[in-house]
């Protein structure tokens, strides 16, 4: 019944052309060189016999890239890893027209890869044969030159080490955000953390160099190259250095009260003793909370110059806010017309020691810039000058003229979660 069947579509889509027998069935088609139809063709010859059906492909374990080459990092079922898998299939060329070609589902931990091609060949003059077929590529691991070298001391042609010498790091924190908002770090091969900073590696020095511009675009920075002689060839006269780049950052961080020596430099004249760091970018910015006058240092100046850190976090103070009257117009226009924060106001603050609360009746008025944000019963931090030991600085240069408290930062509440827990412990008597 079949052949039968497929006797009458033959007739039918041979009727009204001239007509002759296939050689091998008898069935009537149009006439060919081979003199055979397309169904004994088909059975008879194979145009995917000279295609490879089993391909190895090789595949990097630590990296999962594929060797293309050079090693290509792929999605898994992407256009570029379809693009890898045909180039290594044999037997695709002139004669065998690549068609269409498509990936067929495999487990993803079968470490196999299946393609499903369609490929053409012209068997006779005007006749033209079509098949598909499914060629299996076996995944292989094989470490690849960027790999191999991540394991050996000559991982890395150029290191860039960031170091600030301070018990707190705040600087180098707000420095880390920044690499990872910009993407500074993708050109890094691997990382180290030491006891000062942390050490990039890279492959080429221009990476590490721009590593470097980076950081000194965006945090007071002084710089200092050197190389170190790996190997030469008398030779050919080449030589083969490993370049390193120290950068260290400016110690002085967020919320800091400096010194300024007397006669310092021409960008802080007139300046008071002491000043409240507020905000560290390519210049460090200062504030007098007294009277709201902002002083910027550049990078340049500071390194000529340098002026050391007073009080630093840990010296801290937690008071509450009892009272805050804004400073007057007129009192306040005297101050030098520099930008600040917005939210930065003269105001005199009463305030009094967390821990003296119901111990004594000690209270302090203060003239702080926080006057636009503290409130009456609020927590604020500050610096208790009266008991902080500061060797090696000029004390009369101070009598008069610094405050016995500077309030630096509005203290907020612990997370609910941290109180609970503390209250629970308390009831457990820990």
């Amino acid at each position: 019944m079949g052949m039968k069947r497929n006797h009458d579509i033959s007739m039918e889509s041979t009727h009204g052309a001239t007509t002759a027998l296939c050689c091998s069935c008898g069935v009537p088609m149009v006439p060919n060189q081979s003199m055979r139809c397309a169904a004994c063709l088909k059975a008879e010859v194979s145009i995917t016999d000279g295609i490879s059906r089993k391909v190895v492909l090789q595949r990097c374990r630590n990296c999962t890239r594929y060797n293309k080459p050079p090693w290509t990092a792929c999605e898994p079922e992407s256009r570029e890893l379809l693009g890898i898998c045909l180039k290594k299939i044999r037997g695709l060329g002139k004669d065998v027209r690549l068609v269409d070609a498509a990936f067929v589902w495999t487990e993803e931990h079968a470490m196999r890869i299946r393609v499903k091609i369609t490929v053409q060949n012209e068997v006779a003059q005007s006749c033209v044969l079509q098949q598909t077929m499914v060629v299996e590529f076996q995944i292989v691991n094989q470490q690849c030159e960027d790999c191999q070298k991540s394991f050996t001391p000559h991982a890395y042609n150029a290191i860039v080490q960031v170091r600030q010498k301070v018990p707190h790091r705040r600087t180098f924190c707000y420095l880390e955000q920044l690499i990872l908002k910009s993407d500074a770090h993708a050109k890094v091969t691997s990382l180290k953390e030491t006891r000062e900073g942390l050490d990039f590696y890279f492959e080429t020095k221009s990476h590490a160099q721009r590593f470097a511009d980076f950081v000194e675009a965006h945090v007071p920075t002084k710089s200092k190259q050197s190389k170190h002689l790996i190997s030469h060839d008398a030779n050919s006269n080449s030589y083969n250095f490993k370049y390193t780049i120290m950068c260290e950052l400016c110690p002085i961080c967020v919320d800091d009260v400096v010194h300024v020596p007397k006669g310092h430099s021409a960008t802080l004249n007139g300046a008071p003793p002491l000043l409240l760091c507020h905000k560290v970018t390519n210049a460090i910015k200062f504030v007098d909370p007294i009277s709201l006058r902002s002083y910027d240092i550049p990078t340049a100046e500071y390194w000529k110059r340098p002026v050391d850190s007073v009080c630093r976090t840990e010296h801290l103070t937690e008071y509450v806010v009892l009272n805050v009257e804004p400073v007057q117009k007129s009192e306040a226009a005297a101050r030098q017309n520099t930008p600040v924060k917005k939210w930065m106001s003269l105001a005199d603050v009463e305030v009094a020691r967390a821990c003296d609360l119901g111990v004594n009746d000690d209270r302090l008025i203060v003239r702080t810039h926080l006057g636009g944000i503290l409130r009456p019963g609020r927590r604020v931090m500050g610096y208790d000058l009266r008991t902080v030991n500061v060797s090696g600085i000029d004390d009369e240069a101070f009598q008069g003229r610094c405050p016995d408290v500077v309030l630096v930062k509005k203290a907020y509440k612990r997370k609910k979660q941290e109180n609970v827990g503390a209250e629970e412990a308390h009831q457990r008597g820990c």
